[in-house]
This record gives C-alpha cells, structure tokens and sequence, in this order.
C-alpha cells in the first residue's frame, strides 16, 4: 500500500488514509439538504450563463463514493481511500482533529442564502471516529447545532472556535474534565462570542480557513467583497477592525483581532512552511501569495485599510504574488504545505491546492527569491501529463486536454465533475485528507 490520500466534501465523500467498501455499492441517494443550490452570477437578470460547461455545472448525476474514488488520478506509488460519506457527514466546509486523532468536521447547510426565517438554523459541528481501527469512520457525535452560515472551525483552549458571520464563537463543554483538551469534549453547553462584526454582504467570501499559526494565534481568511469591521463583542463601543480581503489573527488570550496582511481576492485558507512564512490561496486573480506582516498585496478591487501604502492603479501595484500564471481557471480554495511522513522524503514542502474549476488539487513548488519565493508547477516528481494513464492503461491524452491528467501543476485530478475540494491538510497520520465540497455547480 503506497501513501494515502484523503479527501472529504459536501456531497461528503471523504476520502483518506481509510479502506473503501470492497461491496458493490447499492444505487447512490444524497442526503439532502434541503433546497437546490441556485448558481450566482453576474449577468444581468434574464440572462443565462454563457456555454461554459465549467459554470454551466455538472450535466450528470453525483456518483456513489467508491465510483468517485476510482475516478481519481494520482501519481504512481500514492492511494486514495474513503474515510466517510453522506449521509454520516453532509456540505462539509471546514476540518481539524483533537489529540485523540477525532476527526472535527463543519456542516455548511445553510449556504448560500442562509436561514429561512422563523426557523432554526442548521449548520452543526460534528466528531467522526473510526473505533475499530479498520480506517473507516463508524461513530458520528454532534457537538453543537444552531448556527447559521458557518464557515470557520478550530481546536484549542479546552474548547471549540466558530466562525459564523457576524460572530466568532468559542463553545465548551463544561462536563468536560478541567484541564483537559479537545478530546474530552462531547456536547457543547456553554457559547460566548468573542468578536462581532464579521459582514455577510457576499456569502461567498465569509471569513473562513482557520488556522493556528507557529506564533499561537489563530489566523483565517477573508474575501474582498464582504466588508468587516471587527471588534470585542463585549465593547458596543469599541472602533472596530476594518477587514475585507485580508489576512487576520486572533490572540486567544490577549483577545486582541489584527490584520496580518492586506490584499488578494477570495483568500481561502492559509498555511506556512517549515521557515514559519504564510502562505494563501486565492481566487479570480494570481493564485498563490506569500504574505508578511504589514504587507499590503494586490487586490482584485478596493483599496486597501491602510491607504497611505501605495498609490496608483490597483492592478499594477501592491506587492505581487509568488506566481505570474495561472493553473486551469482560477478557483482556488484550501492550501496545504505538506510537512507529513507519510508520503516519500521529496514531497514536503510542496503546496497543494484545491481547484474547484478543474477537480483537482494542483501542486506548486516554491523556490526561495530574495527575501520571498517564486512557485512554479511542480514537475520532477508529477512527470509528463497523461504519463501514470499511459502507464497504466496504454492510452495517450488529447493535446488541450493536459488538465484533466495528472502532470506538471496536477498531483491529483478527478473525472467526476461534482468533484469540489475546498480544504486540504496534512492530517495526524500523515495523509493527504481532502475535503469535497462536492455540488453539482463550483460555487
């Protein structure tokens, strides 16, 4: 068995480091979630979308997990397994695990309009465990329930982060033995918010990708067209922290909100490298940024809360991105540095990215530049597009169609097109896990 991939998505097939059904799957009914997902766009009303058949969404039906899992290219040497699927985890949008290696999972139901009024909420966080070890998961525990457009999820303190606009939350479970960490936590009983001022004018680019830093704070992720002003939710007064596309961190216990770095688009997610240096994914724009305290980064619009930085065309100024080209579109969501073991000596340090637009998780190397990086398409390892497929099957690939192989920039590339990864992370055993957002539309 080579190194293990895992994924988990919101039609929720969670692929990872687990064992798929060796059964033949019985005929694929999604949980549902309550009303269709309409498509947004920003044509004018009465207007269809043009003959994209990237925005024009999937034209067939979603696939059982096990027939998604072997629609899934990855190099030679490297494996993907299903850890967990609807109905036991549903639009999952965040992921972390607690020292007993549970794995913590957002449910996002109430995207994109959010609730109806009058009813409650249902976006809840839930613990997956596979207690017989044979790496499926087989117990589902509902944490806390109730909440309305949640899209940010963190372990520590004896207790749970929460994003959920306009609040960030910390839950606890005071039945929990004193002291102890997350994996004693059961039910959550007690909610405090801690900041408020969080927008929700675009629900597309709420704050989301928490993330502890090597310094203690808890970062996250923040889009352009949503607008913030944060501040202590126990200070009416208080002037607030203006936030928009941006960077920021939270000091747990200090409880002071900062703007890390200024700039992007749709930011979603954040990690660093073994350096300690962050790094984002982003949207529409150039894809990946290396982001220093202060800095101020080019944007896809507005201008930035400092206004004193740069002057001039937004396009053109600000400090630039790691890269100058783009993979295939550019909806990019989740970024992971792998730091693990599992996978041979040679992948750390190589970013992975989702790619909404394209299935697949894309993969970048980055080179150090003065004083930040330059990335380019990871290829020594990945080798020749459409390379693993003639290997394995004697077939070559279409010229234009390098994307849908895995190859240069493309470590792994799926054929189902309800195929979505929004979350990537190195995970307690070393595997790749994914989570699949998995719709029928990219967003």
């Amino acid at each position: 068995m080579g190194p293990a991939i895992s994924l988990l998505p919101a039609l929720a097939i969670a692929f990872s480091a687990s064992q798929s059904s060796a059964q033949t799957p019985a005929p694929y009914s999604p949980a549902k979630s309550g009303f269709d997902f309409p498509i947004y766009t920003n044509h004018p009303p009465g207007n269809t979308l043009p003959n994209d058949p990237v925005r024009r969404g999937a034209t067939t039906p979603p696939l059982h997990p096990d027939e998604t899992r072997k629609l899934i290219q990855v190099p030679p040497g490297f494996e993907v397994r299903v850890f967990a699927s609807e109905p036991m985890v549903v639009n999952p949008v965040a992921m972390t695990w607690d020292e007993r290696g549970r794995l913590w999972v957002l449910e996002l139901y109430e995207y994109p309009r959010g609730a109806k009024p009058g009813e409650k909420p249902r976006d809840r966080i839930k613990i997956l465990e596979d207690t017989d070890a044979d790496g499926v998961a087989d117990k589902v525990t509902v944490f806390a329930d109730g909440f309305n457009l949640a899209t940010g999820l963190a372990l520590g303190n004896g207790g749970v982060y929460l994003g959920a606009a306009p609040n960030l939350y910390f839950l606890q479970d005071t039945n929990a033995p004193a002291g102890s960490g997350a994996g004693a936590l059961q039910k959550a009983n007690k909610q405090t918010v801690l900041l408020t001022g969080f927008g929700l004018e675009d629900r597309h680019e709420l704050l989301n990708g928490f993330a502890w830093g090597p310094d203690g704070w808890l970062y996250m992720t923040h889009g352009v067209f949503t607008r913030s002003k944060v501040r202590d939710a126990h200070d009416p007064d208080g002037f607030g922290v203006q936030m928009d596309a941006a960077l920021a961190r939270f000091h747990p216990r200090t409880k002071k909100f900062e703007v890390f770095a200024d700039g992007t688009s749709n930011p979603w997610g954040v990690d660093w490298n073994e350096r300690g240096d962050a790094f984002v994914s982003a949207c529409v724009i150039q894809h990946l940024f290396h982001m220093a305290p202060g800095g101020q980064y080019n944007r896809q619009g507005g201008t930035w809360a400092n206004p004193f930085g740069y002057v001039g065309d937004l396009p053109t100024k600000g400090l630039p991105a790691v890269v100058d080209w783009r993979h295939y579109r550019a909806a990019h969501a989740g970024i992971c540095i792998y730091q693990g073991d599992q996978f041979p000596p040679e992948w750390r340090g190589l970013v992975m990215l989702g790619n909404i637009h394209q299935n697949a998780l894309n993969c970048d190397r980055l080179t150090p530049l003065g004083s930040t990086y330059r990335a380019e398409k990871e290829s020594t390892l990945l080798g020749p597009a459409g390379e693993a497929l003639r290997a394995k099957t004697g077939a070559t690939i279409k010229q234009g169609e390098e994307w849908r192989h895995v190859g240069p920039g493309n470590f792994l590339v799926s054929g189902d097109p309800w195929f979505r990864p929004v979350s990537v992370q190195t995970g307690p055993d070393g595997a790749l896990w994914v989570m699949d957002w998995c719709d029928r539309y990219p967003c």
